[in-house]
């Protein structure tokens, strides 16, 4: 049996949809068929860090204890990079095997604006080839029966 997908996602929250339509009903109904909230996605960056003895500059030279007298700033801004790297890469993981499934023919993808392109590009050449259309958006919250909506403005908006 062919099946579509609707998948919308953000750094958080991942959920798959199955487009299903019965022959009583005229308009499709989307059943959730799974969801993924990594866990790092919902820690703080003072949670994966600690101050521990020897991380930071002590003594009374110039600068010292302040941000700007060591190098803790710009470590933090390499972690932030790299939990929302790994974060992607692991949304981008579960989409290709959601996707890898033969009987799954068509895609519809929603991710928030920020990591569009960066999820995009982390994603399997034959994932990419299911996917008929993807919206620079987060709908990952967003009321199930509202998504169908979305997509087809969304379909409307570019073909006028």
């Amino acid at each position: 049996m062919k099946s579509k997908l609707i998948i919308v996602t953000d750094r958080g929250l991942l959920r798959a949809y199955r487009q299903t339509k019965n022959a009583t009903d005229r308009q499709p109904h989307l059943q959730l068929i799974d969801e993924l909230k990594p866990a790092a996605a919902h820690e703080k960056l003072s949670d994966q860090v600690s101050d521990q003895a020897g991380r930071f500059a002590r003594g009374g030279g110039a600068g010292a204890g302040t941000i700007s007298g060591d190098l803790s700033a710009g470590e933090a801004l390499n972690k932030g990079t790299e939990k929302d790297h790994r974060l992607i890469q692991q949304v981008a993981e579960k989409i290709d095997a959601l996707l890898a499934d033969d009987a799954v023919t068509d895609c519809r993808l929603a991710v928030s604006a920020p990591i569009h392109k960066q999820l995009c590009d982390a994603l399997a050449p034959k994932t990419r080839e299911k996917i008929s259309q993807v919206l620079a958006s987060n709908l990952a919250k967003t009321d199930p029966t509202e998504l169908l909506g979305h997509f087809a403005k969304a379909a409307q908006a570019s073909t006028s």
